[in-house]
């Protein structure tokens, strides 16, 4: 397993992750009812988001090995990260007709104003919000989306702030697994509508640590923010913070 900062070269991958995982998200289902009927526009969809997420968040990549006989590996999990000095507000998307305009533009306003009152104003901006985290399914419960989470948990305590998120259903566990507590609800609704969306708002904070651990985490950060990729497969690597190799990002 591989982990490291995505880059314009990544953007079909990450496609192809969004378009595979996003049946299994409430989310998805509940903004785009019609994307079965529509299946090439509402990939165009997810193209146009995931090249959102590369020019206005971090957004880190997982690779695994094609399969147990190769050596190479593909894209098969990312996240996208908001952090505090530099979270820019999404760029305006064109409305399609595999969503519902309206339910789209209720999703918007509720997360943005849900992110302002239980995130935003609660940690005066200094927190590093996880916006989306999606394994393909092919390969989900093989470690890629703790490694991942485990990414912005340890960027959140070098910068002494808290993790946030909106969980998913599929991504509830795993988020309590690694200590987030449940701080809010984000909900969405559209009057005249029986159907609704109902999204808990969870937070980690940083905890305390020593001197050893910040220096390797700042070292981490350091190098995948340089561009670099670390050649070392997780299971091997030990540095940061005694993680036993299961999802931690090598050093």
């Amino acid at each position: 397993m591989m982990i490291r900062l995505a880059t314009q070269a990544d953007l079909e991958a990450m496609t192809a992750v969004l378009v595979a995982a996003s049946p299994l998200d409430p989310v998805y289902p509940y903004r785009f009812p019609d994307r079965d009927l529509y299946p090439a526009e509402f990939a165009a969809l997810c193209r146009q988001k995931c090249a959102e997420y590369l020019e206005t968040s971090t957004v880190v990549v997982c690779e695994l090995p094609v399969n147990a006989y190769s050596t190479a590996t593909e894209v098969v999990a990312f996240s996208a990260w908001d952090m505090p000095a530099a979270a820019q507000p999404a760029k305006p998307r064109r409305r399609s007709s595999v969503g519902t305009a309206t339910r789209q533009s209720a999703f918007r306003a509720a997360l943005a104003q849900y992110k302002h009152d239980l995130f935003d104003s609660r940690y005066r901006g200094e927190h590093v919000f996880l916006r989306i985290l999606l394994t393909h399914p092919r390969y989900q419960r093989r470690g890629a989306g703790t490694a991942l989470t485990l990414w912005g948990i340890e960027r959140a305590r070098t910068l002494g702030c808290h993790t946030t998120v909106f969980a998913s259903p599929m991504g509830l566990r795993l988020y309590r697994r690694l200590g987030f507590r449940e701080v809010g609800r984000c909900s969405v609704h559209v009057d005249g509508e029986t159907e609704s969306l109902e999204l808990p708002a969870l937070a980690k904070s940083p905890g305390p640590t020593g001197a050893m651990r910040e220096a390797a985490a700042e070292a981490v950060v350091g190098k995948l923010e340089g561009g670099l990729v670390c050649g070392r497969r997780v299971g091997e690597c030990t540095a940061v913070g005694g993680w036993d190799g299961r999802g931690a990002v090598c050093a």
